[in-house]
């Protein structure tokens, strides 16, 4: 199984991981950073595209050794369900962490970010919230050309609410870290057991 632990910058990703990859999980968890790959300096959403499927097959790859994965990174639920092998996966659940506009300025900030490089991020974090509730939101944002095959088309009909979305969503913003891990944790506990949103697209 492919856990997706998600969200816009400034949302508290990182932080969580470090968390996540020291709790006992009672099954066997890889944990992964999407960035650990390498970010080029011109990645685009195209390039994204890419590097989901790379980690759709380590995933995969994984699977096959009877391993889950923790993937944490900005992978859009939308990006990860069309890549184009994770009709190979046994299941995919998705955690999305929320921030406002203005917890994740300025947590930005405070990261070392400009202020007047924020709009990007701050926009995309927006949208991300708008299409994990809802995948018809926008989807021209991740539906760009690519040297990817993505299957648009598993989704492209699901609207907000279909119980097929496997998305869950954790707004950050009144949480201490160690909350949001501990939300986290029982998030991810709970998709490895069959209790929280998760799809199976074969």
């Amino acid at each position: 199984m492919l856990l997706s632990l998600t969200g816009a910058s400034g949302v508290g990703k990182s932080t969580i991981l470090a968390a996540l990859a020291r709790a006992d999980l009672d099954a066997p968890v890889v944990c992964v950073e999407f960035d650990s790959i390498g970010v080029p300096e011109d990645a685009d959403t195209s390039w994204r595209h890419g590097a989901i499927q790379h980690w759709v097959r380590f995933a995969v790859d994984a699977q096959e050794e009877g391993k889950h994965v923790v993937l944490c990174g900005q992978v859009p639920p939308g990006e990860l369900l069309a890549a184009p092998s994770a009709d190979l996966l046994d299941g995919i659940a998705v955690c999305v962490l929320t921030a406002s506009a203005d917890m994740q300025r300025s947590r930005l900030l405070g990261r070392g970010e400009q202020e007047d490089g924020l709009i990007h991020h701050l926009r995309f974090g927006a949208w991300f919230a708008a299409h994990a509730a809802d995948p018809r939101h926008q989807p021209e944002v991740i539906r760009v050309p690519s040297a990817v095959a993505m299957a648009w088309e598993r989704w492209e009909d699901w609207e907000a609410g279909d119980a097929r979305w496997p998305v869950a969503l954790i707004d950050t913003d009144a949480l201490t870290p160690a909350q949001v891990a501990d939300r986290v944790e029982t998030w991810a506990r709970a998709a490895l057991a069959g209790g929280a949103p998760a799809v199976t697209l074969r």
